[in-house]
């Protein structure tokens, strides 16, 4: 558990940066959280765009007729951007954001459209995360592929990644 009661805990991914008696000067603080930083906006990158966008876009583009090649590329793009609102305005919120004094509750209810975030490294969670909820709602852009309109879709993929 974080500092401020959350579940998500960023120093998970640095070991060293857990022994507060190895992280004993500011210096070595500020080390500790550009290394976090960094790596969670490697890592995301990696998942978004060569895991996630490529991989799945070859997988859709396999399993359609070849008239319906563009459309499937053009549902895999709105994912990305459909999705990055749904989770800026709400997912990352409710997923992240918080909880009451007794740390008991369903959702999060703070940080709704990113409001409280002033540093670097909360954009790069935030990307992190986004990653992985945008690639939720592609999995399943394969398995209606020419089965469903692209006003139905995007709000399904809105609404994944939102809630």
């Amino acid at each position: 558990m974080a500092e401020d009661g959350s579940s998500y805990n960023r120093d998970v991914y640095i070991g060293w940066c857990n022994d507060e008696t190895q992280v004993k000067s500011t210096d070595q603080g500020a080390i500790c959280d550009a290394v976090i930083t960094s790596v969670e906006a490697v890592y995301g990158a990696d998942v978004f765009f060569l895991l996630y966008a490529a991989g799945f876009a070859m997988l859709c583009a396999g399993s359609v007729r070849s008239k319906n090649v563009k459309n499937i590329m053009l549902k895999n793009l709105l994912d990305a951007c459909g999705g990055a609102i749904g989770f800026w305005s709400l997912g990352y919120a409710f997923a992240y954001g918080g909880s009451d004094k007794y740390h008991k509750a369903f959702i999060g209810n703070t940080d709704f459209f990113l409001r409280n975030f002033n540093k670097g490294e909360d954009y790069a969670s935030w990307f992190f995360q986004f990653a992985f909820a945008a690639t939720a709602a592609t999995i399943v852009a394969g398995t209606v592929a020419e089965r469903c309109k692209m006003a139905a879709y995007l709000c399904y993929s809105v609404m994944l990644t939102g809630f």
